[in-house]
């Protein structure tokens, strides 16, 4: 709960836009340019991640396995969420809002869930980019297209669940991000001048 030093009064907490969405849909990309348009805090909850644990995400998947990595993302998501003192852009990762406590969590603390929409084909085609330009693919559930297409069936009635859903097909990141801008109406942070 945030309080004004003052009056020890409830504060309304910062608005938090958190962008849901399968691997390689754009969450960073987009989240990036939405963060410098509104001049907001971005934040990366991977990324946030690999800091916490000095791990990168594929070397968690192989050394502890998912549901040790699902641990980790949700403690991460509640400390980013609770943490969060000024208006902020968050990039989940690609399963973290399918996870009911996570979706829960998000809820509670007012974000605003926006799920990036885009062709299966289109994915599949940026995760081979991806991985042919990297040594080791940073995404280890891309590793097999059967696989990779029946997790994104599962998992995409829960991404619909967004409040927002945008569809990603053809447009730039500065696209999406206007649109998301309209859509939510949201406002340029502008710091207190004094």
């Amino acid at each position: 709960m945030h309080t004004t030093p003052q009056s020890g009064q409830p504060e309304s907490p910062p608005p938090i836009v958190a962008l849901s969405g399968f691997m390689a849909a754009g969450k960073s990309t987009v989240g990036r340019v939405l963060a410098s348009r509104l001049r907001w805090r971005f934040l990366d909850l991977d990324c946030e991640i690999e800091c916490r644990s000095k791990l990168r995400i594929d070397e968690i998947f192989a050394l502890h396995g998912e549901p040790h990595f699902r641990h980790i993302e949700a403690d991460t998501l509640r400390t980013v969420l609770e943490q969060a003192s000024a208006p902020t852009i968050l990039a989940l990762g690609g399963g973290t809002f399918v996870e009911s406590q996570n979706a829960d969590l998000l809820h509670t603390f007012g974000a605003h869930v926006v799920f990036l929409e885009l062709d299966i084909d289109e994915l599949l085609q940026r995760c081979r980019t991806v991985g042919e330009r990297l040594a080791q693919n940073p995404r280890p559930l891309a590793v097999d297209i059967e696989a990779f297409c029946s997790l994104y069936a599962w998992r995409l009635p829960h991404y619909r669940k967004a409040k927002l859903i945008v569809n990603s097909d053809g447009k730039t990141a500065e696209q999406i991000a206007q649109e998301i801008i309209a859509a939510l109406h949201l406002a340029a942070h502008e710091p207190n001048s004094r």
